[in-house]
């Protein structure tokens, strides 16, 4: 804990509950709590992002989403390796310079770019966002296609080279070419993308997530890891905690991945040329804000004491529900009553919780209290 109470906050909508006052573990990936704030942060700063790209540069924003051909029992890690190669070499490549680059065609400032996996009957599914800044009109689109895509020949000429590194790096063969060339690469215009940052962290089961950055954090379509499409991690994680076993042994397969690596990655100068913080906080930083979450409502404060019942008990997952999705309270009253029946569970563990002392040296130190 921060200090000698934490509060409780409840969602508008009553789709989720949190506690506020607590440290953080930092880790976007694999923890629902600081993916909600982190993904709420990080939406912030796009919509300001690209509020100053379209408004006083009058520029447009892509949303340009890459994949590539995946079956039931592939590696993720190994995907993962040979995803980071094919991207590599397609920024690298002549014709994402001539387009996408500095000097590009498009007229492009940059780009945020951020990865999403879901999981589904044919196994593990990485794909790629990248918001690309550019100019009005920079990638010649013309006419949407039937499912949203933007088309041109230049859109042609960078799923093109796209598909080249996909051949390179192993991630398809030649008899898939034409399936890949229809499904790995596409482009859609500003007004999508605006769609997608306004949906960054409006997530309504597992709080704040996003399209673009957090999607890690949506939970997918109902039913089993075997039948059911893009089944995201949050999703497998929800079923492990059921007792599903290989739902557990999937998600631990997807935190094993993603160790290490960033949310979200800035094109060097963006930040600057669209006026925000020079340097993108941490998501550790960021997970220990204590920022205001959309659309919340104060349901009460809990002490120490409190907290040490509720873990002792393991019913921090019970208080989430009784206060979010199952919408049964939501004041101080409420809560204390809720307390008042934890307090007669039966422990399954020790309820201990580091709080802060300080001490007559004016340092500040955790103490545990159990």
């Amino acid at each position: 804990m921060r200090g000698e109470s934490a509060t409780l906050y409840r969602a508008a909508d009553g789709s989720n509950a949190y506690l506020s006052g607590l440290n953080t573990c930092g880790n976007g990936w694999t923890c629902p709590v600081c993916g909600a704030k982190i993904a709420e942060h990080r939406r912030r700063e796009l919509s300001e992002a690209m509020a100053a790209w379209t408004n006083a540069e009058g520029g447009t924003a892509y949303l340009v989403t890459l994949t590539f051909p995946h079956a039931a029992g592939d590696d993720l890690g190994a995907m993962l390796e040979k995803l980071a190669k094919a991207r590599q070499g397609w920024k690298n490549s002549r014709t994402y310079k001539r387009i996408l680059g500095p000097d590009g065609t498009a007229g492009s400032a940059g780009a945020v770019t951020a990865m999403e996996v879901t999981h589904g009957a044919n196994g593990w599914h990485p794909h790629v966002h990248m918001l690309v800044f550019a100019a009005r009109g920079g990638l010649g689109d013309g006419l949407p296609a039937l499912n949203g895509d933007l088309s041109s020949p230049d859109i042609d000429a960078l799923r093109g080279a796209w598909v080249k590194q996909l051949l390179k790096v192993g991630l398809a063969d030649q008899q898939q070419v034409s399936d890949v060339w229809a499904h790995s690469f596409n482009v859609r215009g500003g007004e999508k993308a605006a769609e997608y940052i306004a949906k960054y962290g409006r997530d309504t089961r597992w709080g704040a997530s996003s399209e673009l950055t957090r999607s890690a954090a949506k939970v997918g379509a109902a039913g089993t890891v075997g039948g059911a499409l893009h089944v995201t991690p949050f999703q497998l994680l929800e079923w492990a905690g059921a007792g599903d076993t290989r739902a557990g042994a999937l998600f631990r397969e997807y935190a094993d991945a993603f160790h290490g690596k960033r949310l979200l990655t800035w094109s060097p100068g963006l930040r600057k040329r669209l006026k925000l913080s020079a340097e993108e906080a941490s998501d550790e930083a960021v997970a220990d804000l204590d920022e205001e979450l959309p659309e919340r409502q104060r349901v009460g404060v809990l002490q120490v004491e409190d907290l040490q019942v509720i873990v002792s008990r393991g019913l921090l997952g019970e208080l989430v529900r009784t206060f979010g999705p199952y919408g049964r309270a939501d004041d101080q009253e409420s809560l204390n009553d809720w307390m008042a029946w934890a307090r007669t569970m039966p422990k399954t563990g020790r309820g201990a919780v580091l709080v802060p002392r300080v001490f007559t040296s004016g340092r500040d130190v955790l103490e545990l209290a159990a």
